[in-house]
C-alpha cells in the first residue's frame, strides 16, 4: 500500500467524552508561526517558522520544486485578506534520505532570502526535544490552510483543530505498514478530524512545541490515524542545517 500524500482540517465535529473536538476557524495571531508555502502564488503546502530566517516543511512539498516559483507567506490567518508578507525563497535543503515512495525521512528546510520581521502576528516556534514523547490520547494540535471537504476545497482560512496522539502499540509496522521511526500517528478514530490536502508539512504541535509535521495517510476522512514526520527524531539534523 502505497501512501496518500497529506498535500484539511476535517470540518466535522465529535463528541469525545465531556470535549468537543473539531476543526475551527482560527483568529488572527493565533498561530503566528503557521505559513502558506506557495506555488506560483497559489496555496500549495504548509510549514512553520523556526527562525527568522528558516521554515520547517515536509520534502515531498517541495520535491522536484525550484525556488524561484516558490514564496513563503506569514502573519496571516486568511490569504485573501492582504495582510500577509509575502518572502522569497533563497535555498530549499530536502533531507538526504527521503523516499517519495515511503515517505520516510519527509522533512525540508525553507532558507529565506531576507529575514522576517518578527512580532505581532509572526512568531517562531520552538522545536521539541529529540527526548521528547507523550502517552497516547494526549491531545495535540494541527493547523492549515488546506481543503475543508471531501472536494478538497481550499478555504483560503486557517483552521485548526485537536487530534489525539496514537501509541506505537498500534501505530507501528504491523497495524501500519511503512510506519518507521522518523514519524508518530495523530488523529480520532471517527475519522472525521484530520489533516488532508493543502496541510503537508504543517504543523502537529503539544504543548506549544512543534513536535510533527503533516506527512502522508490513508485519505481524508479515514479512520485510521494521519502520519506525521517525527520531530524529535530528526532534531540534529535541524540543527545542523539551520542552527536552530
Amino acid at each position: 500500500m502505497f501512501p496518500i500524500l497529506l498535500l484539511i482540517l476535517a470540518i466535522g465535529q465529535i463528541s469525545c467524552g465531556s470535549r468537543i473536538i473539531g476543526g475551527q476557524y482560527a483568529q488572527s495571531g493565533q498561530f503566528p508561526y503557521q505559513i502558506s508555502l506557495q506555488l506560483n502564488q497559489r496555496h500549495h503546502c504548509g510549514g512553520s517558522l523556526i527562525s527568522d530566517m528558516v521554515v520547517i516543511t515536509a520534502a515531498h512539498c517541495v520535491m522536484g520544486q525550484s525556488p524561484t516559483k516558490m514564496r513563503v507567506v506569514a502573519g496571516t490567518a486568511d490569504l485573501l485578506a492582504g495582510d500577509g508578507k509575502a518572502f522569497e525563497i533563497a535555498d530549499i535543503v530536502r533531507h538526504s534520505q527521503y523516499n517519495p515512495e515511503t515517505q520516510d525521512y519527509d522533512i525540508a528546510l525553507i532558507k529565506l532570502k531576507s529575514a522576517v520581521p518578527l512580532g505581532g502576528n509572526i512568531q517562531t516556534i520552538e522545536l521539541a526535544s529529540s527526548e521528547s514523547n507523550y502517552p497516547a490520547d494526549t491531545l495535540a494540535t494541527i493547523s492549515g490552510f488546506g481543503a475543508v471537504n471531501m472536494q478538497l476545497q481550499l478555504p483560503n482560512k486557517l483552521k485548526f483543530a485537536q487530534v489525539q496522539l496514537w501509541s506505537r502499540d498500534f501505530c507501528n509496522p504491523k497495524n501500519i505498514p511503512g510506519i518507521t521511526n522518523r514519524m508518530v500517528c495523530a488523529g480520532h478514530p471517527s475519522g472525521q478530524v484530520s489533516a488532508c490536502q493543502g496541510d503537508s508539512g504543517g504543523p502537529l504541535t503539544v504543548d506549544g512545541k512543534l513536535f510533527g509535521l503533516v506527512s502522508w495517510g490513508f485519505g481524508c476522512g479515514a479512520k485510521m490515524p494521519a502520519i506525521y514526520t517525527y520531530v524529535g527524531a530528526l532534531r540534529s539534523w535541524i540543527t545542523e542545517n539551520s542552527g536552530v
